[in-house]
């Protein structure tokens, strides 16, 4: 997936969906004021600001992404919103060197794209305290999304996502595997619970699309191709989100995406 500004403007609008639930799993980690917090795969630093408004200005919250260009982006919003006590550092986390101790690690969809997930936590445990915390939010696409009544349209978003992951090859079971990575990096049998986005109605259904549909099919559009999940020609990208928002208002449709796992757990 691409790092242009829409992309990273995409990313932004598909964070503010899991604002609350991410937040929800930092809470029940006991990330709190005056904590240092470690954010691997910290991609345009929506995980981190939302991490430094829990810890506060006497906490410390490090952000890590492989990608240089988006590590500047999120400097670059972490100065615009005055947050000094946000830092981003470019490399792998199993290959960089930290100086401070952290009391949590945190991400949000960064282990599924690991091909081994236990290794990238496992290589952040050895910057985090005895006792310290682990808290990820990953994805499950081993499943279909829902609507009901049927969407058509609906279901081929799901698809083209689901399929392109699958085919690229992510781990499209993360969620539930969670619970293996957490123990062999290091850390307690997690706590985990789910949830999924679901909604109906014309201000929930074009907020979803605006962050879901044409925006993230646009990024992926070179998988999907190579791939052969779907042509141009069936994607029509250009018309996508009317085309989407229309036909799921017409059919009164509730929408369900795929479903999320948050886990925590302690550093044994």
């Amino acid at each position: 997936m691409g790092r242009s500004a829409e992309e990273t403007n995409g990313l932004a609008r598909r964070a503010e969906f899991f604002h609350r639930t991410t937040r929800l799993l930092f809470e029940d980690a006991g990330i709190a004021t005056g904590m240092k917090v470690l954010d691997i795969g910290s991609g345009a630093g929506d995980v981190s600001f939302l991490a430094a408004h829990l810890v506060g200005s006497t906490g410390q919250v490090v952000g890590v992404d492989m990608n240089p260009a988006v590590v500047e982006e999120a400097q670059a919003r972490a100065r615009d919103a005055g947050l000094t006590h946000v830092s981003f550092v470019p490399g792998d986390v199993r290959e960089i060197e930290l100086d401070t101790p952290f009391d949590a690690v945190v991400g949000r969809l960064v282990l599924m794209y690991s091909a081994d997930p236990a290794a990238p936590l496992r290589a952040a445990a050895r910057f985090v305290r005895a006792g310290g915390v682990a808290a990820f939010y990953e994805m499950s696409f081993d499943t279909e999304v829902m609507s009901l009544p049927l969407s058509s349209r609906h279901q081929f978003l799901g698809y083209c996502v689901g399929e392109t992951f699958k085919r690229s090859g992510v781990e499209i079971s993360m969620g539930l595997k969670l619970h293996r990575v957490f123990v062999e990096a290091g850390f307690e049998a997690p706590h985990m619970y789910t949830d999924a986005l679901v909604g109906g109605g014309r201000e929930f259904v074009e907020g979803f699309a605006s962050a879901f549909a044409a925006n993230m099919l646009r990024s992926m559009m070179p998988l999907i191709l190579e791939h052969g999940v779907a042509t141009e020609e069936e994607l029509g990208i250009d018309t996508f989100d009317q085309r989407y928002v229309d036909e799921v208002l017409e059919h009164q449709s509730v929408i369900e995406w795929f479903p999320f796992v948050a886990a925590w757990g302690r550093k044994l």
